[in-house]
């Protein structure tokens, strides 16, 4: 590791062994009590559309807000793969209703709290299913078709608007496709910089090639360390934003 990025994480109080040591306990929690959620092959299409219009939604979103709009969606009958073969400008307006509706969730300050992207994010899913849908295609043809994952996953990126590698990768994994990406938010890059896996800080991925190389080299890592990358990534995002929030909190 370099020196500056040892000083780095001294300074927010952060030893290596210590960060270490609890990713691989969370590793361990997870490999005893982790059950995947699905395999995709026995997913409905409904199930499967749900799935990626969560990933569109999840992107610089937390999780609470997220499933608060989903939930809303559920309700206006919108994460049905039929309503999405009706006229596009339809959907759209629906969906984006769905999304301005407040949450009932409050934030810090008591405030109710709205999807933050509701334009944007409508368009993208009506953009989403138009790909899918309006040829009579599915995302289980889509994935049927694929000749690999990283097709797969290059594929999704490049034609759905909403969907970079990150949150494609999610997506896979969510439904069971392959266990073998990895989701390199922000969390997961701080600590590639502060493990010396990159050699200065990544705050964005710019492209697919990137996102690959990036990837490699944490799957690599975190089967040296003794753990597949689903389970690895996962208890890095859950111990690094653990430290950042109690770090914040101290200043």
């Amino acid at each position: 590791m370099l020196l500056r990025e040892v000083n780095d994480m001294l300074a927010a109080g952060i030893p290596l062994p210590r960060l270490e040591r609890a990713i691989r306990e969370v590793c361990t929690c997870l490999q005893e009590k982790y059950l995947p959620k699905f395999e995709w092959e026995t997913l409905s299409e409904d199930e499967l559309w749900r799935e990626l219009v969560a990933c569109i939604l999840g992107s610089r979103v937390r999780y609470d807000v997220v499933y608060s709009a989903i939930e809303r969606m559920k309700k206006a009958n919108l994460l049905s793969a039929t309503p999405t073969l009706t006229k596009r400008p339809k959907y759209e307006e629906d969906v984006l209703s769905a999304l301005s509706e407040t949450s009932g969730l409050e934030d810090v300050c008591g405030v109710q709290s709205r999807y933050p992207f509701p334009r944007l994010r409508a368009g993208q899913i009506s953009s989403a299913a138009e790909t899918f849908y309006s040829s009579g295609g599915t995302i289980r043809s889509f994935l049927e078709r694929a000749q690999d994952v990283r097709e797969a996953r290059r594929q999704l990126a490049r034609d759905i608007a909403g969907l970079g590698p990150k949150q494609a990768s999610l997506f896979l994994r969510n439904i069971g496709y392959t266990a073998q990406v990895a989701v390199l938010d922000v969390h997961v890059l701080t600590y590639m910089k502060w493990v010396g896996l990159t050699p200065s800080p990544v705050r964005t991925v710019r492209t697919i090639r990137q996102y690959e190389t990036l990837e490699g080299a944490f799957i690599e890592h975190s089967y040296s360390s003794g753990f597949p990358p689903d389970r690895f990534d996962l208890a890095v995002w859950v111990v690094v934003r653990m430290v950042k929030k109690d770090h914040a909190s101290c200043q």
